[in-house]
C-alpha cells in the first residue's frame, strides 16, 4: 500500500512540472552568422584569374546587361525593394517554383538570385547533388577577384567548402548555396565584382584600396528591414514545397510581434538601457494572439533574408522548426541584422479573426 502511496505521489510530481513547464512554444537559440575577419591588406597580390567560360545561357548571362534587357525577357517585378548595398531588389514571386530575385543598379544588372526550382541557373540545376557540383566546377578554396586596379582574394572555410562554394566565371561570380542535411543545390547566387566585394561573405584579403562602406539613413533601413522580412517569409515558402511541406499565411500581427522582439534584442546588446526579453508564449498571449502551438527561430549578424535562411536550413534545430508540417502561419520581423521568425499553429476561425 505504501509502495503505491509513493509511486501515485511520484507521478503527480511528474504531471506537475510537465503541466507547469511544457510549454506550447518552443524557442530556438539565436543563430549568429559566420564571422569573417576585417578584411586584410596584403602586399603584392597577384591577379589569379580561372580559365573558366561564363555560360552562354541562363540566368547568369544577364549580369552587366541593361535592366530593359531583363524586364523583355521576364517582364516587370512583382516588388521593388531595396537594398543595405546600393542596388534594388526586384522580386518576382507570383510563382515559387520559378522564385527570382534581381539586383538592379542605375539601370543594370549586377546580380541574380534564384531558389526556384524551375530557373535556369546554369550551369547549375536547383536540386543538384554536392558531388555533382564538385564533379564539373572547379572548387577552390581561394577566388581572386579583380575591381578596377584593386584585388581582393576570398578564403572559403572548410564549412564553406560544403555549404556555400564560389566559383569564378571571367568577371561573373556563383556563389553556391548547399543544403546540408540533403547535400543538394538550394539557390544560386550570380554577382558582379563590385557586388561580391561589397557583400564580403567570406575572409578577405585586399590589395589596393577597400570600397567605402554604404550607411543607409535611418528611413531606408527601415525600408530595407521590411523587405528582409518579406523576402524571408518568400523563401521559407519556397523550401518548405520543395521539402513537400504546405506554404504557411503570413500572419501581420506576428510579425509586428517579431519586428518588436528583433528590435528589442538589438537594444539589449547595443544599448546600455536594460531591455526585458520576454518568453514567445508571453509576448503571443500580451498581444491576445492565440495559437495552439507556437516556435521561433532567430539569428543575428547575416547579411541578408536569403543568407539568413541558408544559416536556419543548416542549423538542425531551426530546420526542423522551419519545415515542421505543426505551423499553418508565419510572422517575420527584422531589424538591422536581427532577424525574428515566428511560426503558430491557429485553428482557421482563429487565423481569420487576425
Amino acid at each position: 500500500m505504501k509502495d503505491l502511496l509513493r509511486i501515485m505521489i511520484f507521478l503527480s510530481v511528474i504531471l506537475i512540472v510537465f503541466f507547469y513547464f511544457d510549454s506550447p512554444a518552443e524557442e530556438n537559440e539565436m543563430l549568429e552568422a559566420p564571422q569573417t575577419q576585417d578584411p586584410l591588406p596584403a602586399q603584392d597580390l597577384v591577379e589569379n584569374p580561372m580559365d573558366v567560360e561564363r555560360p552562354m545561357e541562363g540566368l547568369s548571362t544577364y549580369i552587366g546587361k541593361p535592366s530593359k534587357d531583363w524586364i523583355a525577357d521576364f517582364g516587370k517585378p512583382s516588388r521593388i525593394e531595396p537594398s543595405a548595398f546600393g542596388y534594388e531588389w526586384w522580386v518576382y514571386d507570383a510563382s515559387y517554383s520559378n522564385y527570382l530575385m534581381a539586383g538592379i543598379k542605375e539601370g543594370e544588372v549586377v546580380q541574380v538570385y534564384t531558389a526556384g526550382i524551375a530557373t535556369d541557373p546554369s550551369p547549375y540545376k536547383i536540386g543538384q547533388t554536392l558531388d555533382d557540383l564538385y564533379r564539373f566546377t572547379i572548387v577552390e578554396n581561394e577566388i581572386t577577384v579583380k575591381y578596377g586596379t584593386n584585388i581582393y582574394i576570398f578564403n572559403l572555410s572548410s564549412d564553406d567548402l560544403k555549404k556555400r562554394l564560389l566559383a569564378s566565371f571571367g568577371d561573373v561570380y556563383a556563389q553556391l548555396y548547399i543544403d546540408g542535411e540533403d547535400q543538394k543545390l538550394e539557390a544560386v547566387r550570380f554577382m558582379d565584382a563590385e557586388t561580391l566585394v561589397r557583400h564580403q561573405p567570406y575572409d578577405m584579403m585586399f590589395s589596393g584600396d577597400l570600397l567605402p562602406s554604404l550607411t543607409p539613413s535611418s528611413g531606408l533601413q527601415q525600408s530595407i528591414d521590411e523587405a528582409n522580412s518579406k523576402q524571408i517569409i518568400d523563401l521559407t515558402n519556397v523550401y518548405r514545397l520543395r521539402h513537400q511541406k504546405n506554404p504557411l499565411a503570413t500572419n501581420p500581427a506576428v510579425s509586428m510581434l517579431a519586428k518588436e522582439h528583433s528590435q528589442n534584442t538589438a537594444k539589449q546588446n547595443f544599448s546600455e538601457e536594460e531591455t526585458e526579453l520576454k518568453s514567445l508564449e508571453e509576448r503571443l498571449t500580451n498581444a491576445n494572439i492565440g495559437f495552439e502551438e507556437a516556435a521561433e527561430n532567430t539569428a543575428t549578424k547575416y547579411s541578408d533574408a536569403a543568407e539568413a535562411v541558408h544559416g536556419w536550413i543548416n542549423s538542425p534545430n531551426h530546420r526542423d522548426t522551419l519545415l515542421s508540417s505543426r505551423f499553418n502561419q508565419i510572422g517575420v520581423g527584422v531589424f538591422g541584422k536581427y532577424y525574428t521568425q515566428d511560426f503558430l499553429k491557429q485553428k482557421p476561425a482563429a487565423a481569420e479573426k487576425q
